[in-house]
């Protein structure tokens, strides 16, 4: 894992995401400089189920298990929902950020190495208050995500 970020890659990840299919080249442009890359290796939890939704994540490269962990008869229990891989988010749907509560939904573990873009809440609150449309865009492409399935 000591090969530097294609940028191209980089800009397709994130404009592949549904929710943010609707900005404009400017503001993806803008939005692509808030992503930072992160490395992580095998076994490694990424994301821990309970915790503060501080970020969320594009999985560049390798694949991670979304897991439910709980205590069963005074036992740690795993129960595998799915696998992620290149092109997949964690934390983040095509409606937008997954966990309405902003509390963790599942723990994530690396079961590769996994190279990943990481977008910080923080950074995209910023983000999002610099371009006062960015807000209105992903409500306006919620609505009509939602009325398509009605």
């Amino acid at each position: 894992m000591d090969t530097t970020l294609n940028v191209d890659l980089k800009k397709r990840l994130i404009r592949a995401q549904r929710c943010f299919s609707t900005l404009t080249d400017t503001e993806l442009e803008e939005l692509e400089g808030l992503f930072k890359e992160k490395r992580v290796t095998v076994g490694e939890t990424i994301v821990t189920e309970g915790d503060i939704v501080d970020s969320v994540y594009l999985i560049v490269s390798g694949t991670a298990e979304v897991r439910h962990v709980y205590i069963e008869n005074n036992a740690v229990k795993i129960q595998p929902l799915a696998t992620l891989g290149p092109g997949e988010a964690i934390g983040l749907n095509e409606t937008g950020f997954y966990s309405l509560s902003g509390v963790r939904t599942a723990t994530v573990v690396a079961m590769t190495e996994v190279v990943l873009l990481r977008l910080s809440m923080a950074a995209f609150h910023g983000f999002a208050l610099m371009n006062s449309h960015v807000s209105e865009v992903m409500r306006s492409y919620v609505r009509n995500l939602m009325s398509r399935e009605s």
